[in-house]
């Protein structure tokens, strides 16, 4: 997970060439400065509520846009673009998002969220472009019921040529006796 906004890279990112020149001039350990590429930040104050979406079916509107799987960084830079808040305020978009939004979307059955990882994906119930798709206990109770109903048909489609066979047998060998 990166957990930094998109417009900030990091010192690590610089090609191998200007890090060599630099380690050269300093003896210390190699730790990634960010810094913003963009200038100064075009959004101000801290304020976490105006970029996320007022209701979950807004923030659904949002995933459904965006190509899924997304990490939580992701989410959170498409929620703030074009704006380039402090760090601060992406970092409450992310945190609020990460322990309170996206768990809750999850088990509401509208998104799988995978904590761990920071990775939301389209929930396995959910409609999408393709058509339905099910998930395995939906998928698993329709194929039992659908082999009991087979296992049914075989019963009865034996049973009643069992039957026929027995009644065609007992007029074959009795009936003539009776004549």
């Amino acid at each position: 997970m990166r957990l930094t906004p998109a417009w900030l890279r990091s010192s690590s990112d610089t090609p191998p060439e200007e890090r060599q020149e630099r380690s050269e001039a300093s003896s210390g350990p190699d730790v990634p400065i960010y810094r913003n590429l963009q200038g100064t930040s075009t959004a101000g104050g801290g304020d976490v509520d105006a970029f996320l979406p007022d209701s979950d079916g807004e923030l659904c509107d949002t995933l459904e846009e965006m190509q899924l799987p997304a990490t939580v960084d992701e989410i959170t830079d498409e929620l703030i673009t074009p704006a380039q808040p402090p760090l601060d305020t992406w970092a409450g978009v992310h945190e609020r998002l990460h322990q309170d939004r996206l768990p809750a979307l999850a088990e509401a059955g509208e998104i799988e969220f995978d904590e761990t990882q920071g990775v939301v994906e389209r929930s396995m119930t959910q409609m999408d472009e393709e058509g339905t798709t099910l998930s395995a206990a939906v998928f698993g109770t329709i194929s039992l019921v659908l082999l009991f109903a087979l296992l049914t048909l075989v019963s009865v489609s034996l049973l009643t040529a069992l039957t026929v066979t027995v009644v065609t047998t007992t007029v074959v060998w009795f009936v003539p006796s009776f004549v």
